[in-house]
Protein backbone atom coordinates (compact mmCIF):
# COMPACT_ATOMS: atom_id res chain seq x y z
CA UNK A 1 0.00 0.00 0.00
CA UNK A 2 1.25 3.19 -0.81
CA UNK A 3 1.84 5.90 1.83
CA UNK A 4 1.16 9.12 0.97
CA UNK A 5 4.06 11.83 1.45
CA UNK A 6 2.27 14.82 4.27
CA UNK A 7 2.42 17.96 2.26
CA UNK A 8 4.61 19.55 4.60
CA UNK A 9 7.17 17.20 3.83
CA UNK A 10 6.44 17.96 0.26
CA UNK A 11 6.77 21.82 0.62
CA UNK A 12 10.43 20.91 2.17
CA UNK A 13 11.58 18.77 -0.56
CA UNK A 14 10.35 21.14 -3.57
CA UNK A 15 11.99 24.14 -1.56
CA UNK A 16 15.12 22.52 -0.92
CA UNK A 17 15.24 21.66 -4.42
CA UNK A 18 14.94 25.16 -5.70
CA UNK A 19 17.21 26.50 -3.28
CA UNK A 20 19.67 24.40 -4.54
CA UNK A 21 18.80 25.17 -8.15
CA UNK A 22 19.46 28.69 -7.20
CA UNK A 23 22.34 28.55 -5.73
CA UNK A 24 23.82 26.09 -7.89
CA UNK A 25 22.65 28.84 -10.99
CA UNK A 26 24.62 31.34 -8.97
CA UNK A 27 27.88 29.14 -8.97
CA UNK A 28 27.24 28.33 -12.00
CA UNK A 29 27.27 32.41 -12.97
CA UNK A 30 29.30 33.68 -10.18
CA UNK A 31 32.03 34.96 -12.63
CA UNK A 32 29.51 37.39 -14.05
CA UNK A 33 28.34 38.27 -10.77
CA UNK A 34 31.41 38.90 -9.43
CA UNK A 35 32.58 40.88 -12.75
CA UNK A 36 28.89 43.21 -12.16
CA UNK A 37 30.00 43.96 -8.62
CA UNK A 38 33.14 45.70 -10.02
CA UNK A 39 31.89 46.97 -13.13
CA UNK A 40 29.43 48.97 -10.86
CA UNK A 41 32.75 51.32 -9.62
CA UNK A 42 34.23 52.12 -12.81
CA UNK A 43 33.01 54.14 -15.46
CA UNK A 44 35.78 55.84 -17.16
CA UNK A 45 36.52 57.48 -20.86
CA UNK A 46 39.42 57.16 -23.14
CA UNK A 47 41.41 60.13 -22.19
CA UNK A 48 40.62 63.60 -24.52
CA UNK A 49 42.09 66.95 -25.03
CA UNK A 50 41.68 68.95 -22.27
CA UNK A 51 42.40 72.67 -21.19
CA UNK A 52 43.37 70.56 -17.59
CA UNK A 53 43.51 68.02 -15.94
CA UNK A 54 43.66 66.92 -12.30
CA UNK A 55 45.63 64.51 -10.67
CA UNK A 56 43.73 62.35 -8.07
CA UNK A 57 46.14 62.50 -4.93
CA UNK A 58 44.00 59.18 -4.04
CA UNK A 59 46.16 57.28 -6.41
CA UNK A 60 49.01 59.76 -6.55
CA UNK A 61 51.73 57.72 -7.88
CA UNK A 62 49.71 55.73 -10.76
CA UNK A 63 47.64 59.51 -11.49
CA UNK A 64 51.06 61.06 -11.84
CA UNK A 65 52.72 58.70 -13.99
CA UNK A 66 49.45 58.86 -16.39
CA UNK A 67 49.40 62.49 -16.57
CA UNK A 68 53.13 63.20 -17.36
CA UNK A 69 52.64 60.62 -20.39
CA UNK A 70 49.46 62.21 -21.30
CA UNK A 71 51.43 65.94 -21.21
CA UNK A 72 53.72 64.22 -23.75
CA UNK A 73 51.08 63.14 -25.84
CA UNK A 74 49.85 66.79 -26.00
CA UNK A 75 46.40 66.02 -24.71
CA UNK A 76 46.64 68.74 -22.12
CA UNK A 77 49.77 71.49 -21.15
CA UNK A 78 48.36 71.77 -17.70
CA UNK A 79 48.50 69.63 -15.04
CA UNK A 80 46.47 70.38 -11.42
CA UNK A 81 47.46 68.80 -8.37
CA UNK A 82 46.18 68.98 -4.89
CA UNK A 83 47.29 69.57 -1.49
CA UNK A 84 47.12 66.07 0.72
CA UNK A 85 46.14 66.65 3.79
CA UNK A 86 49.49 65.54 6.55
CA UNK A 87 48.58 62.97 9.29
CA UNK A 88 50.11 63.50 12.65
CA UNK A 89 52.12 60.79 11.98
CA UNK A 90 53.56 61.74 9.17
CA UNK A 91 54.79 65.06 10.49
CA UNK A 92 56.67 63.03 13.61
CA UNK A 93 58.63 61.26 10.56
CA UNK A 94 59.98 64.16 9.21
CA UNK A 95 60.33 65.62 12.23
CA UNK A 96 63.03 62.44 12.79
CA UNK A 97 64.82 64.01 9.75
CA UNK A 98 63.78 61.21 7.39
CA UNK A 99 63.05 62.24 3.81
CA UNK A 100 59.25 61.21 3.62
CA UNK A 101 57.49 63.20 0.80
CA UNK A 102 53.91 64.38 0.87
CA UNK A 103 51.55 62.51 -1.81
CA UNK A 104 51.04 65.97 -3.30
CA UNK A 105 55.57 66.15 -3.03
CA UNK A 106 55.44 62.78 -4.60
CA UNK A 107 53.25 63.47 -6.86
CA UNK A 108 54.94 66.90 -8.26
CA UNK A 109 58.30 64.50 -8.24
CA UNK A 110 56.90 61.96 -10.86
CA UNK A 111 55.70 64.64 -12.83
CA UNK A 112 59.11 66.49 -12.62
CA UNK A 113 61.16 63.83 -13.38
CA UNK A 114 58.89 62.50 -16.25
CA UNK A 115 59.51 65.61 -18.51
CA UNK A 116 56.88 67.93 -17.18
CA UNK A 117 58.12 71.74 -16.85
CA UNK A 118 57.39 73.31 -13.53
CA UNK A 119 55.21 75.96 -15.28
CA UNK A 120 53.10 73.60 -16.83
CA UNK A 121 52.30 72.01 -12.69
CA UNK A 122 49.83 74.02 -10.16
CA UNK A 123 48.98 73.00 -6.85
CA UNK A 124 45.54 73.90 -5.45
CA UNK A 125 46.40 74.62 -1.77
CA UNK A 126 42.74 73.23 -0.88
CA UNK A 127 43.63 70.27 1.51
CA UNK A 128 41.71 66.98 0.87
CA UNK A 129 42.22 63.97 2.41
CA UNK A 130 39.70 62.19 -0.26
CA UNK A 131 38.04 61.66 -3.15
CA UNK A 132 35.08 64.19 -1.96
CA UNK A 133 36.76 67.08 -1.02
CA UNK A 134 39.27 66.49 -3.80
CA UNK A 135 35.97 66.93 -6.36
CA UNK A 136 35.03 70.17 -3.96
CA UNK A 137 38.05 71.47 -4.48
CA UNK A 138 38.53 70.91 -8.26
CA UNK A 139 34.92 72.06 -8.20
CA UNK A 140 36.03 75.56 -6.72
CA UNK A 141 38.87 75.65 -9.23
CA UNK A 142 36.46 75.09 -12.13
CA UNK A 143 33.44 77.47 -10.90
CA UNK A 144 37.00 80.11 -10.86
CA UNK A 145 38.81 79.70 -13.91
CA UNK A 146 35.56 78.04 -16.07
CA UNK A 147 37.95 75.83 -18.28
CA UNK A 148 36.08 74.81 -20.87
CA UNK A 149 37.32 71.59 -20.29
CA UNK A 150 38.46 68.73 -17.81
CA UNK A 151 40.23 65.96 -17.25
CA UNK A 152 40.25 64.21 -13.85
CA UNK A 153 42.41 61.45 -13.46
CA UNK A 154 41.56 58.59 -10.25
CA UNK A 155 42.04 55.35 -9.07
CA UNK A 156 39.98 52.76 -11.48
CA UNK A 157 37.56 51.70 -8.91
CA UNK A 158 36.68 55.22 -7.94
CA UNK A 159 35.85 56.77 -11.51
CA UNK A 160 32.14 56.24 -11.08
CA UNK A 161 31.87 58.07 -7.81
CA UNK A 162 34.62 60.59 -9.15
CA UNK A 163 32.00 61.22 -12.00
CA UNK A 164 28.94 61.08 -9.87
CA UNK A 165 30.08 63.90 -7.75
CA UNK A 166 32.00 66.15 -10.44
CA UNK A 167 29.17 66.06 -12.31
CA UNK A 168 27.19 67.53 -9.28
CA UNK A 169 29.84 70.49 -8.55
CA UNK A 170 31.22 71.52 -11.82
CA UNK A 171 29.53 73.74 -14.13
CA UNK A 172 27.95 71.77 -17.14
CA UNK A 173 29.70 74.58 -19.35
CA UNK A 174 32.82 72.41 -18.62
CA UNK A 175 33.20 69.19 -20.58
CA UNK A 176 34.56 66.70 -18.13
CA UNK A 177 36.30 63.48 -18.72
CA UNK A 178 37.01 61.10 -15.90
CA UNK A 179 39.66 58.40 -16.26
CA UNK A 180 42.06 55.97 -14.71
CA UNK A 181 45.91 55.40 -15.01
CA UNK A 182 47.10 52.42 -17.59
CA UNK A 183 49.35 51.74 -14.57
CA UNK A 184 46.46 51.07 -12.40
CA UNK A 185 46.28 47.57 -11.66
CA UNK A 186 42.59 46.96 -10.23
CA UNK A 187 40.83 44.78 -13.00
CA UNK A 188 36.98 44.29 -13.33
CA UNK A 189 37.46 41.23 -14.53
CA UNK A 190 39.41 38.89 -11.69
CA UNK A 191 39.83 41.96 -8.76
CA UNK A 192 38.69 38.62 -6.44
CA UNK A 193 41.96 37.09 -7.13
CA UNK A 194 43.66 39.31 -5.30
CA UNK A 195 43.31 40.01 -1.88
CA UNK A 196 44.31 44.40 -2.16
CA UNK A 197 41.44 44.71 -4.76
CA UNK A 198 39.26 42.93 -2.68
CA UNK A 199 39.86 45.10 0.11
CA UNK A 200 38.96 48.24 -2.40
CA UNK A 201 35.73 46.70 -3.45
CA UNK A 202 34.05 46.07 -0.18
CA UNK A 203 35.79 49.71 0.69
CA UNK A 204 34.24 52.18 -2.28
CA UNK A 205 31.10 50.68 -1.79
CA UNK A 206 31.43 51.63 1.84
CA UNK A 207 33.07 54.71 0.51
CA UNK A 208 29.53 54.95 -1.97
CA UNK A 209 27.34 54.69 1.63
CA UNK A 210 29.37 57.82 2.68
CA UNK A 211 28.68 59.57 0.32
CA UNK A 212 24.76 59.20 -0.62
CA UNK A 213 23.94 58.00 2.84
CA UNK A 214 25.89 59.93 5.51
CA UNK A 215 27.33 63.28 3.65
CA UNK A 216 30.90 62.08 3.72
CA UNK A 217 30.62 62.04 7.89
CA UNK A 218 34.86 60.76 7.17
CA UNK A 219 35.85 63.48 5.87
CA UNK A 220 37.81 66.00 8.19
CA UNK A 221 36.43 69.62 7.91
CA UNK A 222 39.62 71.92 6.67
CA UNK A 223 39.46 75.66 6.51
CA UNK A 224 38.93 77.33 2.87
CA UNK A 225 41.61 79.05 1.21
CA UNK A 226 40.74 82.84 0.95
CA UNK A 227 42.23 82.36 -2.77
CA UNK A 228 43.22 80.29 -5.19
CA UNK A 229 46.88 80.48 -6.23
CA UNK A 230 47.09 82.48 -9.87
Amino acid sequence: MRRNVPRRHLALVITALMLAAIAGAGWYGRHAILIGVAHVLVAEEPPVPAEVMVVSIASAQAAALEAASLYQQQISARVMLLTWASEPIDDKIRQLGIAYPSRTELARVILAQSGVPANAIEVLPDLVDGTETEIAAVAAFARQRMPASLLFITARSHTARARWLLRRGVSSTTRLCVTSSRFDSFAVESWWQKRGQSREVMSEYLRWGNTLLLGDAWSRRFPSPQNIQQ
